[in-house]
């Protein structure tokens, strides 16, 4: 696939990365779409490797996606921040114009499509963030307007209140942030209706979960950004007792979609690009 013998190159940084479906979505659509692009994974463990990374793509990729843990290190290594990234503070997709590297958000698109594409436009008094950083942020971003309470929880507890602030500031009514301790948080908790994990718990591992399965009851809305496995713990627990619960593969191909639309300046499917990953996932 190239163009005057020059393939378009685009990549996923950040560590881990092996796991990544995104290789096989964006690869996937190019080949199906006939456009002569690429997509690689770059494993870049330290901050002192993302910089030189960024300094070798900036000589020969289009752009590239960031994950963990460099969604908000890399805002400051960058030219240019479109409006949301930069209220974020947080960076998961990068174009190059004019040897400039610009970076945009769209964690916070993929996850407010998703979370709406199975609730519509409903209104949440309370919700319950795991996890703040890259993408809780984009989380709690996105429920502005959704929900009139969020509480966020942390493993430090100390990004969670940082982003508790940020999010009275974009406009969520009220907002704490807190340390995990679930033995004391059983009424704080309670009459939850979102629940969101951005946190890593989960990830190819069937059995832990981000919260203790007694605080799940059947009135809420479970949202695990987590996609490997599709269907978490957490997910599963939700389900038994009649959640409406979200996979975060939902998010994952959603961003892309915006992804593809900043590259190349076209819509792409959600549900096909979807079809790809699950293909990968059965096999």
């Amino acid at each position: 696939m190239e163009v005057n013998g020059h393939s378009l190159k685009y990549y996923l940084i950040g560590h881990p990365v092996a796991h990544s479906l995104s290789p096989i979505i964006y690869n996937s659509y190019f080949k199906e779409h006939g456009i002569p692009a690429s997509y690689g994974i770059i494993d870049v463990a330290s901050h002192k490797q993302l910089v030189d990374t960024l300094k070798d793509l900036r000589r020969r990729a289009l752009g590239f996606n960031i994950t963990k843990p460099h969604k908000i290190s890399v805002t400051k290594l960058l030219d240019f921040l479109d409006k949301h990234a930069r209220i974020i503070g947080a960076v998961n997709t990068v174009k190059k114009e004019n040897n400039r590297l610009i970076g945009y958000n769209t964690d916070w698109i993929g996850f407010r499509e998703a979370l709406q594409r199975f609730t519509g436009s409903k209104k949440y008094n309370k919700a319950l963030l795991l996890g703040a950083g890259g993408a809780g942020r984009a989380v709690a971003y996105a429920l502005v307007g959704m929900v009139d309470e969020l509480i966020i929880v942390s493993k430090s507890g100390i990004t969670a209140e940082q982003l508790a602030v940020k999010a009275i500031k974009w406009g969520i009514p009220s907002a704490i942030g807190l340390k995990a301790n679930w033995n004391n948080m059983a009424d704080l908790v309670r009459n939850t209706e979102l629940i969101v994990n951005a946190t890593p718990v989960g990830f190819n591992n069937s059995l832990s979960t981000p919260i203790p399965p007694k605080l799940i009851t059947s009135k809420v809305v479970v949202f695990d950004l987590v996609y490997r496995p599709l269907k978490t713990r957490l997910l599963k627990e939700a389900e038994s007792k009649g959640c409406n619960v979200i996979d975060g593969l939902w998010m994952l191909v959603y961003q892309a979609s915006m992804n593809i639309k900043i590259w190349f300046g076209f819509n792409a499917d959600a549900i096909e690009l979807r079809r790809y990953a699950l293909k990968a996932l059965e096999g």
